[in-house]
């Protein structure tokens, strides 16, 4: 019991003092669209004399940001892109974001509780109706349909009884169309000029059609069973 307290101790202040050299050298001012924009260049000619430590360092970097809840994974994303390609790029971006996501979720479960439940008590309270009402639906809606904030949905289903690995698993399906998105944008980085630029309307109304309608099929689904044991009973009543 002592030992994983210790361990405890260790870890989220390994996390504290982490997320604080982010902070104090203002890592995220160096993450934007411009600055990726300006060192296109000399990041591709660094990835082609490196092409095994780039995509490890990218993939670190990614997974940092990610659960350290760092501003910058957008622009991170369009990084995957314009350095790896499309197929590469999605592959490094889809799995350190889950990763870092996972970590992230498993920071709040173990070291970071008493903070989550105070700071997003009304957030902690409605996912956790939401996830006990419809399971891994309702992650795989949230991922497309941003209605909680990604870092903060992270923490906040630490706090729920989802398992790990259901997380880890909706979580890489449920983030994989707007990856695609994403990563194959920052193959055209020449041509953005703000991350709005990517995101249209037509498109925002796809990702949530394709987030609601597993909710909608469950909810049918759950109609004609119960339509189906109501007709059993009424049939078993009569037939006696």
């Amino acid at each position: 019991m002592k030992s994983m307290f210790r361990l405890r101790i260790i870890i989220g202040t390994l996390l504290f003092f982490t997320f604080m050299s982010f902070v104090i050298y203002n890592v995220e001012h160096y993450v934007s669209l411009t600055m990726l924009k300006t060192q296109k260049d000399n990041l591709l000619q660094l990835s082609k004399q490196h092409p095994l430590l780039s995509p490890l360092l990218f993939f670190l970097l990614y997974v940092i940001f990610t659960a350290l809840s760092i501003p910058g994974s957008l622009i991170l994303t369009l990084a995957g892109g314009a350095l790896f390609g499309v197929f590469k790029g999605l592959i490094l971006v889809s799995f350190a974001s889950t990763t870092g996501a996972t970590l992230a979720f498993l920071s709040s479960r173990y070291f970071l509780r008493s903070f989550i439940q105070e700071y997003f008590s009304t957030k902690l309270k409605s996912v956790n109706d939401g996830f006990s009402k419809e399971g891994g639906f309702y992650i795989f809606s949230l991922r497309l349909i941003p209605i909680v904030p990604f870092s903060v949905l992270n923490l906040v289903l630490g706090l729920t009884n989802c398992r790990t690995l259901v997380f880890f698993g909706v979580s890489q399906i449920g983030m994989l169309p707007s990856t695609i998105v994403f990563v194959d944008a920052g193959t055209k980085l020449a041509s953005l000029q703000s991350p709005k630029d990517i995101v249209s309307l037509k498109m925002m109304a796809s990702f949530v059609a394709i987030g609601v309608l597993p909710l909608v099929l469950r909810r049918v689904v759950e109609m004609i069973r119960n339509r189906r044991g109501k007709a059993q009973k009424n049939y078993s009543e009569l037939s006696a």
